[in-house]
């Protein structure tokens, strides 16, 4: 099959379909990523014939609009804000997509991408799966990501939970439809989508779905039908043949294994002084610290010999080598700390990231989450000394990153996507 894969967001919306993207072209698929010209190479490194997308990610999520949405707590109003930001190129990623996807078999669409690849598929008239990487289909077993779980002793915390979906895709409706409708009309000549046309097929279970993450961090709800599957995580191994740089080998070998503290593409309008809270925050801890620079460019004022910033290194390699992993509480870095079975703190900003540090915390292999608002250098020294040396979170992890190592999320991917096809 000629497959198309629609991705929109930052290098963590990206990374997952890259591996998924070689286990297709394994069992003989002609496969293309649709994203953002940021991860042109990423993506023709490994191989795969890349189509380009409207919008520098970088540079937007860089401005004060992009920060402000990356720091905006109130999902509501983050949906607001990216409309802003995505109203000035609407009808370019709009035309970028249907010529990426002209001449497909398939098209697989992230949960960003999803509105978009709706209108490719009904003008290409081919299949659409959605492809996505965290919960989004309707379920009584946890709030759509976006929003926050109620306690399940609670009264009515499954109808909430399910509601929750609903009330998330009116507001996607009424406030992304209007503008992607335009560029639908201008493009297409097709009428305006409804809602009933974008989510009445993943309320009632008639779209295909498979996400890429694992049962071990989000339990598959009872209520999900057979057209859903969860796969597993799609793991890019990076760390075979990489070879540290020398201050990093010479960092690690000179004491303890440090804590890993990273935000990936998140930060907000004051990285200096969210990197003083977390230096003196390590240093409170009477901790090691390995320091992810990051889009937002975070540094160490005051650096020592207990302290090494790093621009990056491949997690499957990088994180077993530490004493806990500190992060943004994006799904993939979740995954690989939990693959690497060492303890994580989630300190989360927006989207998805409540979710997961929720997960991560039900499951036993971190610590209670520490919101970005609240990271000071008192609050994260405290986290850091309950969770790093938490002996049950410890057995937990190991337990569980086991199984997630024993997973073959792509493979299953793979199988689901040419069943659903065939």
């Amino acid at each position: 099959m000629r497959i198309s894969i629609v991705t929109i967001g930052t290098r963590g919306d990206v990374q997952p379909f890259i591996a998924l993207a070689l286990g297709l072209q394994a069992a003989g698929h002609q496969v293309t990523i649709n994203t953002h010209g940021t991860f042109r190479t990423f993506v023709e490194t490994h191989g795969i014939a890349f189509a380009p997308l409207a919008g520098d990610i970088r540079a937007i999520l860089n401005d004060e609009a992009g920060r402000q949405l990356m720091a905006e707590a109130n999902p509501l109003r983050a949906i607001r804000r990216l409309q802003g930001l995505a109203a000035p190129i609407i009808r370019q990623v709009t035309a970028d997509i249907l010529a990426a996807t002209y001449g497909c078999d398939l098209i697989l669409g992230s949960t960003l991408g999803y509105l978009n690849a709706v209108t490719a598929a009904e003008v290409h008239r081919v299949p659409l799966i959605l492809a996505a990487l965290q919960p989004f289909t309707p379920t009584s077993a946890y709030p759509i990501p976006l929003l926050t779980a109620w306690p399940a002793q609670r009264p009515f915390a499954g109808a909430y939970h399910r509601l929750s979906y609903h009330a998330t895709y009116r507001t996607l409706q009424l406030v992304m439809a209007g503008m992607g409708n335009t560029a639908r009309r201008v493009l297409t000549g097709l009428p305006p989508l409804r809602y009933a046309d974008v989510f009445g097929d993943l309320i009632h279970a008639r779209r295909p779905v498979i996400y890429g993450f694992s049962e071990h961090l989000a339990p598959r709800p009872h209520d999900y039908a057979a057209t859903v599957a969860v796969t597993g995580f799609w793991f890019l191994d990076q760390a075979s043949g990489w070879q540290p740089p020398a201050d990093l080998r010479d960092f690690l070998a000179a004491g303890p294994a440090p804590v890993y503290v990273g935000f990936g593409s998140f930060g907000d309008g004051d990285p200096a002084a969210m990197a003083r809270a977390v230096v003196d925050g390590l240093r409170q801890a009477g901790r090691r610290g390995l320091l992810l620079a990051g889009w937002q460019g975070l540094q160490a004022e005051r650096p020592g010999d207990d302290i090494l910033v790093i621009d990056g290194a491949p997690h499957d390699w990088l994180f077993a080598h530490m004493a806990l992993v500190v992060h943004h509480g994006g799904a993939g870095t979740a995954a690989a700390a939990l693959r690497a079975g060492v303890p994580q703190l989630v300190v989360p900003f927006s989207a998805d990231q409540p979710f997961w540090a929720d997960r991560v915390q039900r499951a036993g292999v971190g610590g209670r989450p520490l919101p970005r608002r609240h990271l000071r250098a008192e609050t994260l020294a405290e986290a850091i000394a309950l969770t790093v040396d938490n002996t049950a979170i410890q057995a937990t992890v190991r337990r569980l990153g086991a199984a997630v190592r024993h997973e073959d999320g792509v493979g299953r991917a793979v199988e689901v996507i040419e069943g659903m096809r065939g």
